[in-house]
């Protein structure tokens, strides 16, 4: 699931506020790291809900679970980073508002994707309580990605520009792919697995978005790894 991007300085590190950019590219890259281990989860998981796999759905759901788990912390430790970054700016300017919004709709967006695994944990019964959660999740990440883009506009410069923009484009496309495989579970009683043809579409759909999240991180670290060099050559 997407989250948080941006070509400004980054102060992802915990420990230290006015730590140098080698050192905040270190906490970046645990960032990323994470991240990734989230997109291979859900890849692995996306695979398990394929009706050849059927017997190990459950296993699946834990495995989405796990991966959302990722997804959470990453999207909180960039909660961290826009609250840091802004803490005593101009509260009037626009690009705040727009990089708070983003920060916190990835924030909710990745609170109901949890939130609907718990569900599906807690009785089978709720699947169409879980699948309005991922539903809205998944609308949420398009939102967020919207605004994020427009926040980071101004900032894209050259192959960093191209690369934002793809990161963008992976999430937004990622976040309706999941949308879509989510929303015939509203259905009074889901899916039914007997109806092979549709439950393989729907579980291509998020092995597809899956894919594409991934891709969206290794874009968006691709983006981080390009600012960073840019930045020392600045300075140098």
């Amino acid at each position: 699931m997407p989250h948080f991007f941006t070509n400004r300085k980054r102060i992802h590190n915990l420990t230290v506020g006015n730590a140098d950019t080698r050192s905040q590219f270190k906490w970046e890259t645990l960032n990323a790291v994470l991240y990734k281990f989230g997109g291979l989860f859900f890849l692995v998981g996306s695979v398990l809900s394929f009706p050849t796999f059927q017997a190990y759905s459950v296993l699946g759901q834990w495995i989405f679970f796990t991966g959302s788990m990722f997804y959470l912390i990453v999207n909180v430790h960039d909660l961290f980073d826009v609250h840091r970054y802004w803490q005593g700016k101009n509260s009037n300017h626009p690009r705040k508002r727009l990089e708070y919004s983003a920060a916190y709709i990835y924030f909710v967006g990745t609170l109901l994707f949890v939130m609907g695994r718990v569900v599906l944990f807690v009785d089978n019964n709720y699947s169409a309580h879980s699948a309005l959660m991922f539903t809205i999740g998944s609308a949420l990440f398009v939102i967020g990605a919207s605004v994020n883009i427009l926040a980071d506009t101004k900032n894209s410069v050259a192959t960093e520009g191209q690369l934002t923009n793809l990161t963008a484009i992976t999430f937004i496309v990622g976040s309706v792919l999941f949308a879509v495989g989510s929303f015939p579970g509203l259905w009074e009683g889901g899916v039914p697995t007997e109806v092979t043809q549709l439950s393989s579409y729907l579980s291509w759909q998020f092995l597809i978005g899956s894919l594409l999240f991934f891709f969206g991180g290794v874009f968006n670290y691709w983006r981080a790894y390009h600012f960073i060099q840019r930045s020392l050559g600045t300075k140098a």
